[in-house]
């Protein structure tokens, strides 16, 4: 029940925090009925862990480390909501917590036919990079089938977390789920030679959640690609989703891996070609969308108008909305960075505390209401539950008058300097043509 609760909760915290989440192969998940190991690589501390819960209809349990379990409360609430605990070489051993004991768990956990959700990267950092895979994982899908002569059927599955804007509000994620791996017969293998059978069942893993994540070993490559996703997909494009921009990062991805391999000079070309044009872009504040946008002046001028007259008729609704959000709003952005310097933590962060500030927010603001205006609690509650759609108006309000004033911009700039506007659009085709011009 608690573990139901709770994930309702998270449910709720991550689909407001995330503008859009997408689960691609979902049926992938909901056919498995037994034991079921799930990998996933792990860029993005405890969200992670909340993605992939969020993913299942099934309850899930996980691994983590023994850190989190460092007092007899923290290990009983835990626990009840799934979480074993496991000491890593790196954090040192936590009194209360045995390695051997939490085997044993995982391996009857999986013997009543549950799921268990592995990180075997170890160690989360917010990058799209594969690390290093621990043979931990593997060990225990071989150990379980082994003890059950292969009777079992355990099967794992790979999943990988893909995140746009991963520690900011309102960023996107993409939830790749990929096809079960089978053990085969690796646990008779397992039985004459451990490590080796480790070894290989791990490579599986690499090689399985390869595909299913944008993974790039290389901090620069990275930045170059999401440079040019930022350049190419734009909302005004029909790849603006999460799925069609990862889409986009994995075919620039492999383009530029092959030219690494052949013709290596046109890596620094692109490099340079891409800073020229963002370089443009920035000095004369025009936004990337607006060059996938046609200018017609009177078309412009009468979406410009009814723009502005949106935003006017509709100030007192978002200052409302302002008024009443803008507090726990400041407050979470000035907390989080002084809680934590890693941006692993920002976004869970943040929707904990969210969780906690926003509901108390209201409470105060109901209370208020009710004693100073003499509402009845039928007009109260009927405050409180409006308040969170005013809050939640005022963010797109902000948003949409930051998108208007690149708007203007983007409008006089067209009027009075087509010709460099054209220009810079020419400046993006031929980068275009080089990335994937055979």
């Amino acid at each position: 029940m608690l573990y139901r609760i709770l994930r309702a909760i998270i449910s709720f915290g991550i689909r407001h925090y995330y503008r859009e989440i997408k689960v691609v192969n979902q049926h992938l998940l909901d056919k498995e009925t037994g034991p079921l190991i799930i990998i996933a690589n792990h860029p993005n501390t405890l969200m992670d862990a909340w993605m992939v819960g969020f993913a299942n209809r099934r309850r899930v349990h996980f691994m983590a480390k023994a850190t989190f379990f460092n007092s007899p409360f923290k290990r009983k609430l835990l626990g009840a909501l799934g979480m074993i605990p496991i000491n890593r070489k790196s954090d040192g051993a936590v009194s209360g917590v045995n390695n051997k004991d939490s085997f044993e768990a995982c391996y009857q956990l999986l013997e009543k036919g549950e799921i268990l959700v592995v990180f075997p990267e170890g160690t989360s950092f917010l990058e799209r990079k594969l690390r290093e895979i621990k043979t931990g994982t593997s060990r225990i899908a071989l150990e379980v089938e082994r003890r059950n002569q292969g009777k079992l059927g355990l099967k794992v599955v790979p999943i990988g977390l893909n995140y746009i804007s991963a520690d900011s509000y309102r960023g996107k994620v993409l939830v790749h789920v990929g096809r079960a791996i089978e053990l085969d017969d690796l646990w008779k293998e397992y039985e004459v030679n451990q490590g080796n059978a480790a070894k290989l069942l791990t490579e599986r893993f690499r090689v399985e959640l390869s595909r299913v994540f944008v993974n790039m070993d290389d901090s620069a490559r990275e930045d170059l690609v999401e440079q040019l996703r930022t350049l190419f997909v734009t909302k005004y494009t029909n790849r603006a989703d999460v799925a069609g921009e990862m889409d986009f990062m994995k075919s620039v991805q492999a383009r530029l891996e092959q030219y690494s391999l052949t013709t290596p000079w046109k890596l620094d070309e692109i490099q340079t070609e891409t800073t020229n044009v963002f370089a443009s872009l920035q000095f004369l504040g025009i936004k990337p969308d607006f060059l996938d946008r046609p200018y017609r002046p009177v078309l412009f001028l009468r979406q410009f108008i009814q723009s502005w007259l949106f935003v006017i008729v509709t100030v007192p609704v978002f200052l409302v909305g302002f008024i009443h959000h803008v507090l726990p709003y400041w407050l979470i952005g000035w907390i989080v960075p002084k809680m934590t310097k890693e941006v692993e933590y920002h976004a869970p962060l943040s929707i904990l505390l969210g969780l906690l500030l926003y509901p108390l927010n209201y409470l105060g603001f109901g209370l208020a209401a009710h004693f100073c205006f003499d509402l009845s609690w039928l007009e109260t509650l009927i405050y409180l539950v409006v308040l969170p759609l005013f809050g939640t108006f005022a963010h797109f309000y902000m948003r949409y008058m930051h998108h208007l004033n690149s708007k203007q911009r983007f409008g006089r700039f067209a009027r009075r300097r087509s010709a460099i506007l054209q220009n810079l659009r020419e400046q993006r085709e031929q980068l275009k043509d080089l990335i994937f011009r055979d």
